[in-house]
């Protein structure tokens, strides 16, 4: 099988390199956390965490087959791979031992050719004779399933990718603190599809530490928006249907105020946005929840939730909790634009959960984490993406009517796409997945 850059990306994301690694320039690399594989426009890996030479880095990863790839893909001219630290490739044929970036930084280059690890190559020599065809869409691992193995097998890979997103908050713990990464997450979920990395970018330049500088300066709500929505140009750029009073009244407030006056160059994708969704409405939405926890922590808001008795612990009365913590209560947003509990259900799910557990995991509280857990294996669905609708189509309708009851089983038939579908690894799925549990 020849290489291909979708397995690179395989290799890259579950490491499967063997540990003397060196850049082309001679730089030892150690990969702290591999970073998120970004589905969208824009490097291959998003927030990696890795030591080059003697310093600790984070920023994104691009893939190629190719080191050339990279001025051939035009990357040189897109500011979008300016936050770039390392460029992997599996065999190095340009000029240079270093890509350079729009901004005209060095990145340095690994090449990975002699570098995969024993399992790999095992795969790799499995592989070699297979030959993928649109037409072979039938999946061994759902085949003949009863629903008790079914349930069981995707609570296991449920667990393992919420796991995945503990280690994720966890390496990145090393620049930031619960706050901040409570604070980022909530911004970037906020941002959806199209503006994930932009509200992330928010969130970093105008970070939880320096909004709490500002509030114990006397910063109001409304001065809060203002500077959120000025100085990241959304501002002039509201939905139309947005009162017009508020917006000249934000304006004002931010010529008079002198906590925050930058304007930032964070290029927005609003094209065809919905108006519920533009993130205008969402930072407004977020500034109030954000703005009331200043007095003490955003975390804490979280952890007063989970705070009672274990033998006391509600569902239903933790989500109305949760649903209160979101609304807007400053009355600025419009009933429709309100953000829905449905997009509150999956920021619980990818990032309040994952940190309330790697918390509980710090500070030793055993209990805190075993609620923490069992919320999430009994949590209601959450809404389908195109992945989850894909992936039913290899199931029968009992496994598929499975799927939709609980979140744990949702985020288990994502981690199999990732893990195995994505690269069409059908057989060692089933090694894995099914015979493990048969046996």
């Amino acid at each position: 099988m020849s290489m291909n850059e979708k397995f690179l990306y395989h290799i890259w994301d579950a490491q499967h390199l063997q540990t003397d690694l060196h850049t082309e320039s001679g730089e030892q690399v150690k990969v702290i956390y591999p970073g998120r594989w970004n589905t969208d426009a824009g490097p291959d890996f998003k927030e990696a965490i890795i030591k080059i030479g003697d310093q600790v880095r984070r920023g994104d990863v691009e893939i190629h087959l190719c080191s050339y790839d990279w001025t051939a893909h035009k990357h040189h001219e897109n500011k979008d791979f300016n936050q770039v630290i390392l460029h992997l490739v599996y065999e190095h044929n340009a000029q240079y031992t270093h890509s350079i970036s729009e901004n005209n930084k060095l990145i340095e280059i690994l090449v990975v050719k002699d570098k995969l690890n024993d399992d790999i190559n095992k795969l790799l020599e499995a592989y070699r004779e297979r030959q993928f065809l649109p037409s072979d869409q039938f999946c061994g691992l759902f085949a003949g399933l009863d629903l008790e193995t079914t349930s069981l097998m995707l609570q296991n890979f449920g667990n393992i990718r919420l796991r995945k997103k503990i280690d994720r908050f966890a390496a990145e713990l090393f620049f930031s603190d619960f706050n901040q990464l409570l604070y980022q997450g909530v911004m970037e979920a906020l941002g959806y599809s199209k503006n994930k990395f932009q509200m992330l970018q928010l969130a970093l330049i105008l970070n939880y530490a320096l909004l709490k500088k500002f509030y114990y300066q006397g910063m109001t709500l409304d001065q809060l928006i203002s500077i959120l929505l000025t100085s990241s140009g959304l501002l002039e750029r509201m939905p139309v249907t947005f009162p017009r009073e508020l917006i000249s009244k934000w304006i004002e407030l931010y010529a008079q105020q002198d906590f925050f006056i930058e304007t930032l160059e964070i290029e927005w994708h609003l094209f065809r946005i919905r108006p519920q969704n533009h993130p205008a409405i969402r930072l407004i939405q977020i500034a109030d929840f954000l703005h009331r926890s200043l007095d003490h922590t955003f975390f804490y808001s979280i952890l007063e939730l989970f705070s009672c008795r274990q033998d006391e612990f509600r569902t239903i009365e933790f989500t109305r909790k949760l649903y209160q913590l979101f609304a807007d209560s400053s009355g600025i947003i419009p009933d429709s634009y309100r953000l829905g509990h449905e997009r509150i259900d999956i920021i619980l799910v990818n990032i309040i959960l994952p940190l309330s557990i790697l918390f509980a995991e710090k500070m030793n509280y055993p209990d805190f984490q075993k609620v923490a857990w069992e919320l999430y294996a009994d949590f209601k669905a959450l809404p389908e993406n195109y992945l989850i609708e894909n992936m039913k189509k290899f199931m029968d309708s009992s496994q598929r009517k499975l799927i939709s009851r609980k979140a744990i089983y949702q985020q288990g038939l994502i981690q199999i796409y990732y893990s195995f579908c994505q690269h069409q690894y059908c057989q060692s799925c089933e090694k894995i997945g099914k015979e493990s549990f048969l046996k």
